[in-house]
Protein backbone atom coordinates (compact mmCIF):
# COMPACT_ATOMS: atom_id res chain seq x y z
CA UNK A 1 0.00 0.00 0.00
CA UNK A 2 2.98 2.48 0.92
CA UNK A 3 4.60 1.42 -2.29
CA UNK A 4 1.71 1.99 -4.04
CA UNK A 5 0.68 5.81 -2.86
CA UNK A 6 4.42 6.49 -3.32
CA UNK A 7 3.87 5.87 -6.98
CA UNK A 8 1.29 8.17 -6.95
CA UNK A 9 3.33 11.03 -5.11
CA UNK A 10 6.23 10.73 -7.50
CA UNK A 11 3.82 10.82 -10.87
CA UNK A 12 2.01 13.88 -9.57
CA UNK A 13 -1.97 14.91 -9.63
CA UNK A 14 -2.35 13.23 -13.36
CA UNK A 15 -2.23 9.64 -12.23
CA UNK A 16 -5.70 10.27 -10.83
CA UNK A 17 -7.32 10.70 -13.59
CA UNK A 18 -5.18 8.47 -15.64
CA UNK A 19 -6.32 5.70 -12.72
CA UNK A 20 -9.86 7.25 -13.48
CA UNK A 21 -9.80 6.36 -16.85
CA UNK A 22 -8.39 2.60 -16.62
CA UNK A 23 -11.39 1.74 -14.52
CA UNK A 24 -13.92 3.54 -16.44
CA UNK A 25 -12.09 2.18 -19.84
CA UNK A 26 -12.38 -1.68 -18.01
CA UNK A 27 -15.79 -0.95 -17.10
CA UNK A 28 -17.01 0.21 -20.61
CA UNK A 29 -15.50 -3.13 -22.33
CA UNK A 30 -16.71 -5.54 -19.93
CA UNK A 31 -20.22 -4.16 -20.48
CA UNK A 32 -19.97 -4.29 -24.21
CA UNK A 33 -18.44 -7.18 -24.15
CA UNK A 34 -21.60 -9.04 -22.82
CA UNK A 35 -23.20 -6.83 -24.97
CA UNK A 36 -21.89 -8.63 -27.94
CA UNK A 37 -21.59 -11.90 -26.48
CA UNK A 38 -22.85 -14.35 -30.18
CA UNK A 39 -25.47 -16.00 -27.73
CA UNK A 40 -27.20 -12.70 -26.83
CA UNK A 41 -27.30 -11.00 -30.33
CA UNK A 42 -27.61 -14.46 -32.30
CA UNK A 43 -29.08 -16.79 -29.82
CA UNK A 44 -28.42 -20.64 -30.79
CA UNK A 45 -30.66 -22.38 -33.22
CA UNK A 46 -32.76 -19.32 -33.65
CA UNK A 47 -31.92 -18.43 -37.10
CA UNK A 48 -32.31 -21.79 -38.20
CA UNK A 49 -35.77 -22.31 -36.15
CA UNK A 50 -37.27 -19.13 -37.64
CA UNK A 51 -36.17 -19.77 -41.09
CA UNK A 52 -37.42 -23.21 -41.20
CA UNK A 53 -41.21 -22.04 -39.69
CA UNK A 54 -40.62 -19.20 -42.40
CA UNK A 55 -40.40 -22.50 -44.67
CA UNK A 56 -43.03 -23.90 -43.36
CA UNK A 57 -45.27 -20.93 -43.87
CA UNK A 58 -46.03 -21.25 -40.13
CA UNK A 59 -46.03 -17.78 -39.44
CA UNK A 60 -47.84 -17.86 -35.17
CA UNK A 61 -44.24 -20.57 -34.64
CA UNK A 62 -42.11 -18.01 -36.01
CA UNK A 63 -43.20 -15.22 -34.41
CA UNK A 64 -43.23 -16.61 -31.05
CA UNK A 65 -39.79 -17.57 -31.66
CA UNK A 66 -38.46 -14.23 -32.59
CA UNK A 67 -40.33 -13.39 -29.19
CA UNK A 68 -39.41 -15.55 -27.16
CA UNK A 69 -35.68 -15.09 -27.47
CA UNK A 70 -35.63 -11.08 -27.65
CA UNK A 71 -32.36 -10.42 -29.41
CA UNK A 72 -30.99 -8.20 -32.28
CA UNK A 73 -31.71 -11.13 -34.75
CA UNK A 74 -34.78 -11.87 -33.54
CA UNK A 75 -36.27 -7.76 -33.63
CA UNK A 76 -34.25 -7.93 -37.63
CA UNK A 77 -36.65 -11.43 -37.86
CA UNK A 78 -39.45 -10.11 -36.32
CA UNK A 79 -39.74 -6.80 -38.64
CA UNK A 80 -39.55 -9.36 -42.08
CA UNK A 81 -42.55 -10.91 -40.27
CA UNK A 82 -44.65 -8.02 -40.06
CA UNK A 83 -44.42 -6.98 -43.55
CA UNK A 84 -44.45 -10.77 -45.01
CA UNK A 85 -46.91 -10.21 -47.86
CA UNK A 86 -45.63 -7.12 -49.24
CA UNK A 87 -43.09 -6.17 -51.68
CA UNK A 88 -39.11 -7.49 -51.59
CA UNK A 89 -38.20 -3.84 -51.80
CA UNK A 90 -40.24 -2.71 -48.86
CA UNK A 91 -38.83 -5.88 -46.49
CA UNK A 92 -35.77 -5.57 -47.33
CA UNK A 93 -35.97 -1.61 -46.90
CA UNK A 94 -37.96 -2.61 -42.95
CA UNK A 95 -35.49 -5.29 -41.67
CA UNK A 96 -32.02 -3.23 -43.02
CA UNK A 97 -33.39 -0.10 -40.90
CA UNK A 98 -34.23 -2.46 -37.84
CA UNK A 99 -30.63 -3.97 -38.34
CA UNK A 100 -28.98 -0.52 -38.60
CA UNK A 101 -30.69 0.32 -35.09
CA UNK A 102 -29.15 -2.74 -33.63
CA UNK A 103 -25.93 -2.02 -34.87
CA UNK A 104 -25.56 1.47 -33.47
CA UNK A 105 -26.97 -0.04 -29.79
CA UNK A 106 -24.15 -2.25 -30.23
CA UNK A 107 -21.81 0.40 -31.08
CA UNK A 108 -22.96 2.67 -27.33
CA UNK A 109 -19.68 3.36 -25.39
CA UNK A 110 -17.38 1.43 -27.89
CA UNK A 111 -16.17 4.83 -29.32
CA UNK A 112 -15.59 6.19 -25.62
CA UNK A 113 -13.16 3.27 -25.24
CA UNK A 114 -11.42 4.44 -28.22
CA UNK A 115 -11.28 8.06 -26.84
CA UNK A 116 -9.73 6.96 -23.33
CA UNK A 117 -6.80 4.90 -25.06
CA UNK A 118 -6.01 8.07 -27.34
CA UNK A 119 -6.24 10.66 -24.11
CA UNK A 120 -4.53 8.73 -21.81
CA UNK A 121 -1.21 8.76 -23.42
CA UNK A 122 -1.89 12.71 -23.70
CA UNK A 123 -2.68 12.86 -19.82
CA UNK A 124 0.79 10.80 -19.04
CA UNK A 125 2.45 12.87 -21.55
CA UNK A 126 1.38 16.04 -19.80
CA UNK A 127 2.20 14.73 -16.13
CA UNK A 128 5.41 14.19 -17.39
CA UNK A 129 5.59 17.81 -18.65
CA UNK A 130 4.55 19.18 -15.33
CA UNK A 131 6.73 17.35 -13.57
CA UNK A 132 9.82 18.39 -15.43
CA UNK A 133 8.75 21.94 -14.70
CA UNK A 134 9.02 21.55 -11.04
CA UNK A 135 12.48 19.55 -11.44
CA UNK A 136 13.66 22.67 -13.43
CA UNK A 137 12.38 24.71 -10.83
CA UNK A 138 14.10 23.25 -7.97
CA UNK A 139 17.08 22.97 -9.88
CA UNK A 140 17.25 26.76 -10.99
CA UNK A 141 16.23 27.42 -6.99
CA UNK A 142 19.08 25.10 -5.68
CA UNK A 143 21.94 26.50 -8.02
CA UNK A 144 20.56 30.13 -7.11
CA UNK A 145 21.34 28.86 -3.16
CA UNK A 146 24.22 27.08 -3.91
CA UNK A 147 25.62 27.73 -6.91
CA UNK A 148 26.65 23.65 -7.59
CA UNK A 149 23.50 21.83 -9.35
CA UNK A 150 23.25 18.29 -8.31
CA UNK A 151 23.32 15.89 -11.12
CA UNK A 152 21.66 12.82 -9.37
CA UNK A 153 19.01 14.74 -8.32
CA UNK A 154 18.42 15.72 -12.08
CA UNK A 155 18.57 12.34 -12.80
CA UNK A 156 16.12 11.39 -9.74
CA UNK A 157 14.01 14.15 -10.69
CA UNK A 158 13.67 12.80 -14.44
CA UNK A 159 12.29 9.27 -13.80
CA UNK A 160 9.79 10.49 -11.03
CA UNK A 161 8.04 12.55 -13.97
CA UNK A 162 7.91 9.87 -16.48
CA UNK A 163 6.15 7.92 -14.34
CA UNK A 164 2.90 9.56 -15.69
CA UNK A 165 3.98 8.60 -19.08
CA UNK A 166 4.65 5.15 -18.07
CA UNK A 167 1.21 4.70 -16.64
CA UNK A 168 -0.63 6.35 -19.61
CA UNK A 169 0.63 4.15 -21.89
CA UNK A 170 0.04 0.92 -19.87
CA UNK A 171 -3.55 1.94 -19.79
CA UNK A 172 -3.87 2.89 -23.08
CA UNK A 173 -2.06 -0.10 -24.44
CA UNK A 174 -5.04 -2.87 -23.44
CA UNK A 175 -7.66 -0.21 -24.23
CA UNK A 176 -7.11 0.04 -27.47
CA UNK A 177 -6.66 -3.38 -28.54
CA UNK A 178 -9.78 -3.84 -26.58
CA UNK A 179 -11.23 -1.18 -28.33
CA UNK A 180 -10.21 -2.65 -31.69
CA UNK A 181 -11.20 -6.58 -30.40
CA UNK A 182 -14.85 -4.69 -30.21
CA UNK A 183 -14.88 -3.09 -33.49
CA UNK A 184 -13.96 -6.53 -35.26
CA UNK A 185 -16.65 -8.26 -33.31
CA UNK A 186 -19.12 -5.44 -34.89
CA UNK A 187 -18.53 -5.98 -38.03
CA UNK A 188 -18.62 -9.52 -37.67
CA UNK A 189 -22.22 -9.35 -36.16
CA UNK A 190 -23.01 -6.72 -38.76
CA UNK A 191 -21.97 -9.78 -41.54
CA UNK A 192 -24.47 -12.18 -39.56
CA UNK A 193 -27.29 -9.86 -39.20
CA UNK A 194 -27.18 -9.00 -43.03
CA UNK A 195 -26.90 -13.11 -44.26
CA UNK A 196 -29.75 -13.78 -42.10
CA UNK A 197 -31.83 -11.27 -43.45
CA UNK A 198 -31.38 -11.66 -46.87
CA UNK A 199 -32.10 -15.76 -45.93
CA UNK A 200 -35.15 -14.43 -44.57
CA UNK A 201 -35.77 -11.66 -47.40
CA UNK A 202 -35.62 -14.43 -50.12
CA UNK A 203 -38.27 -17.10 -48.19
CA UNK A 204 -40.76 -14.22 -47.63
CA UNK A 205 -40.34 -12.76 -51.16
CA UNK A 206 -38.47 -14.91 -53.65
CA UNK A 207 -36.27 -13.04 -56.00
CA UNK A 208 -37.84 -12.78 -59.80
CA UNK A 209 -36.84 -15.47 -62.42
CA UNK A 210 -34.32 -13.52 -64.30
CA UNK A 211 -34.59 -15.02 -67.50
CA UNK A 212 -36.57 -17.75 -67.52
CA UNK A 213 -38.86 -15.65 -69.91
CA UNK A 214 -36.49 -15.07 -72.67
CA UNK A 215 -35.90 -18.83 -72.54
CA UNK A 216 -39.30 -20.07 -73.03
CA UNK A 217 -39.85 -17.61 -75.33
CA UNK A 218 -37.29 -18.90 -77.71
CA UNK A 219 -38.45 -22.12 -76.95
CA UNK A 220 -41.86 -21.78 -78.91
CA UNK A 221 -39.88 -20.37 -81.68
Amino acid sequence: MTSFLQWFEYGGVMLIPIAVASVVGLALFIARWRAHDRARVMPTGLRLAVLKAVGDKNWDKAQELCARQDSPLGRVFGEGLRFRGGERAAIRSAMEDVGRRQIHHLERYVGAIGALASVTPLMGLLGTVLGMIRVFQDLVQEAGAQGVVDPTQLAGGIWEALVTTAAGLAVAIPLYLGYRYLLGRLDATSVDLEEAAAQMLDLLAPPPQEGLSGTDGEEGR
